[in-house]
């Protein structure tokens, strides 16, 4: 009888201790944050109104525009350009207006082309890259897990809008030649060639 039950505890033993559960692996996730390294103030790609105007005339308008921010590096990486900007000295926004005034006018110089108005948006050029931190340290943005693609060094860059004191973006404007037009390229005509087909001045 003493014999069958050492062989019962024995075998109660082996259960049990197959049964143990697998000691628990604790994953700490590495996160990184990003950082702005430069930034500098640049002109982003011109956008054109659809007036045209004949050479000699004075072209006037009102119009607008949305001009966005534009990743050129680490876009997949999920990183907020608008959450940056306290790194960044221009005041800026992911996405602004360009709003043309009625004030705004520009003369075509005379000749057979035609002329229309580039608008030129001014826009911030920032480069950074993503720093490894501790889970006790502190990121003014959200930070980028490993999983996520995060990783030591990485680097990012992106163009994002300037806004002007009212809150719409910063433009300057020049006179194009319409280079859908004949005579577009007579000697006299404005240097810079417009970034789109311009609308015939008679249609």
């Amino acid at each position: 009888m003493l014999l069958a039950e050492i062989f019962a505890a024995s075998a109660f033993l082996s259960i049990a201790a197959v049964a143990a559960p697998a000691p628990q692996i604790i994953y700490d996730p590495v996160y990184f944050c990003p950082l702005v390294d430069s930034s500098e103030e640049i002109t982003g790609t011109p956008w054109q109104i659809g007036l045209s105007i004949p050479g000699g005339d004075t072209i006037s308008v009102t119009e607008s525009h949305s001009v966005s921010t534009t990743w050129t590096v680490g876009g997949d990486l999920g990183i907020s350009a608008g959450g940056l900007s306290a790194g960044i000295s221009a005041s800026v926004s992911e996405t602004v207006t360009d709003s043309v005034g009625e004030g705004t006018s520009a003369k075509c110089p005379e000749g057979a082309w035609h002329c229309s108005m580039a608008i030129v948006p001014s826009v911030s050029h920032v480069k950074g890259h993503l720093h490894q931190q501790n889970n006790d340290e502190s990121c003014d943005v959200d930070r980028i897990s490993q999983d996520d693609g995060g990783e030591e060094g990485k680097q990012f860059e992106f163009l994002i809008p300037i806004k002007d004191s009212s809150g719409n973006g910063k433009w300057t404007y020049d006179v194009c030649t319409c280079g859908n037009v004949q005579n577009w390229a007579d000697p006299g005509h404005p240097s810079l060639i417009c970034p789109e087909d311009c609308t015939p001045h008679d249609s």
